[in-house]
C-alpha cells in the first residue's frame, strides 16, 4: 500500500507542483496584498481592511457588479436553453449527419477568444459588417446602422451573443451525454401510461438531467462571470461603463491605475462570490440528487 501510494504521488507531483506554484501561491499573495496599499515595484504598506471598505462604497465597483450580473445572467440562461434544445435535436436518431453537426458546433469552442473576437468585431460593424448585410438581405435595412458595440443598450447584448456562440457547443455535448444516460425503460413506461413526448421530456428527462443541469449551470456561471477577452475585444468596458465588468475593473485598477492592492481586494471578493455560488449550487445538486 505504501509503495502504491508513493508511486501515485510521484505521478501526480507535476500537477501538484503546478497547482501550488501557479494557483495557491498567487492566491496567498493576493490575500496579503489586499490588506496593503501597494503598486507594482513599490513596497507594500499595510492598511488593514481599508481596501475592502472602500470597495463597498465605490460606485465603479458597484456598477461592475451590475454589469457582470446582467451579462452573466443573460448569457448563462440563453446558453443553457440553446444547448439543451440542440442536444435534444442531436439526440434524435432520425436526424441524418449527427456526427457532422456535433463537429460543427464544437468549432467555436476550440477557437481562440482573441482571434474570434476580431472576427466578431467585423460582424458587428455598422453598414459594412456581416450582420448588417444579413439585415439588408432580409429587407431590414433600417437595422444596418445599429452600433452594436458602441451603444449602451446593445453592447451587453453583443457580448452575450458572442459568448453564446463560443460556449454553446461545449454544453450541448455535456447535455447530449446526459440525454444518452436517460434509461429508455423510463420513457417507454411513460409512453405506455399515455404520456406524450412533451410530457415525457418534462416529467422524465428533465428530472434525470437535474445533476447535469446544475453542473452546467455552475460551470457556465463561473466561466462567464470571469470572462475578460470578449468584453475587452468588443467594447473595452464601454460605452459609459455599460460593459465594465468585474474583470475589466480589476484589470484597469491593477495595470492602468497601478492600484494593485485595491485590485487584489476586489479579486478576493470576486473569488468569494464565485465560491459562494458554486457551494450553494453544489449543495442543491447533492440534495436534489438524493431526492
Amino acid at each position: 500500500m505504501k509503495r502504491t501510494a508513493r508511486n501515485g504521488f510521484y505521478f501526480i507531483s507535476p500537477a501538484l507542483v503546478y497547482f501550488l506554484l501557479f494557483w495557491i501561491f498567487p492566491l496567498l499573495l493576493a490575500i496579503y496584498y489586499s490588506f496593503t496599499k501597494w503598486s507594482v515595484g513599490q513596497k507594500p504598506e499595510f492598511i488593514g481592511i481599508k481596501n475592502y471598505s472602500d470597495l463597498f462604497v465605490d460606485p465603479l465597483f458597484i456598477k461592475a457588479i451590475g454589469a457582470s450580473a446582467k451579462i452573466t445572467v443573460l448569457a448563462v440562461i440563453s446558453t443553457m436553453l440553446i444547448a439543451l434544445g440542440t442536444a435534444v435535436l442531436l439526440n434524435d436518431e432520425k436526424i441524418q449527419g449527427g456526427r457532422l453537426f456535433k463537429a460543427i458546433i464544437m468549432i467555436p469552442v476550440v477557437t481562440d477568444w482573441v482571434a474570434s473576437g476580431l472576427v466578431w468585431q467585423l460582424i458587428f460593424l455598422p453598414y459594412s459588417g456581416v450582420l448588417p448585410s444579413i439585415f439588408h438581405s432580409l429587407g431590414l435595412s433600417e437595422l444596418m446602422s445599429l452600433r452594436w458595440t458602441a451603444s449602451k443598450s446593445l453592447a451587453p447584448i453583443a457580448i452575450v451573443i458572442f459568448i453564446i456562440w463560443k460556449t454553446t457547443g461545449l454544453y450541448t455535448i455535456i447535455f447530449l451525454a446526459g440525454l444518452k444516460s436517460v434509461p429508455k425503460s423510463y420513457l417507454e413506461a411513460a409512453y405506455v401510461d399515455g404520456a406524450n413526448s412533451l410530457q415525457a421530456f418534462f416529467y422524465i428527462t428533465l428530472p434525470v438531467l437535474q445533476p447535469i443541469t446544475v453542473f452546467v449551470l455552475v460551470s457556465s456561471f463561473v466561466s462567464t462571470i470571469g470572462l475578460f477577452e470578449p468584453v475587452f475585444m468588443l467594447t473595452g468596458g464601454g460605452p459609459v461603463d455599460a460593459t465594465r465588468v468585474l474583470p475589466i475593473f480589476l484589470y484597469e485598477n491593477f495595470f492602468q491605475f497601478s492600484n494593485a492592492g485595491y485590485a487584489s481586494a476586489g479579486g478576493i471578493l470576486f473569488l468569494l462570490f464565485c465560491l459562494g455560488f458554486a457551494l450553494f449550487a453544489a449543495r442543491f445538486l447533492q440534495y436534489s440528487y438524493l431526492d
